[in-house]
């Protein structure tokens, strides 16, 4: 029976721990400015961009040999 308390406690340790943990991330993330969210936004934004690109991109790079099968001179 004692060790059932004991494991009990630990997980109420634990259970307080991960409470803390996640306030003092709340916390952090509270005192960050604006500017700084809006940053990682922007940056974000431009990736998705830019993948956005890089995809038509090789779609384009990819249909251009079919695209260009009737003009392709064959040397012998």
């Amino acid at each position: 029976m004692n060790s059932k308390i004991y494991l009990d406690e630990k997980v109420r340790q634990a259970h307080y721990q991960d409470l803390l943990h996640e306030a003092e991330k709340q916390r952090l993330l509270a005192q960050l400015p604006r500017d700084c969210r809006s940053i990682s936004r922007y940056a974000a934004g431009r990736i998705g961009l830019l993948l956005l690109k890089l995809g038509t991109w090789l779609k384009q790079f990819e249909q251009s040999p079919i695209a260009h099968e009737n003009h392709v001179i064959r040397l012998q």
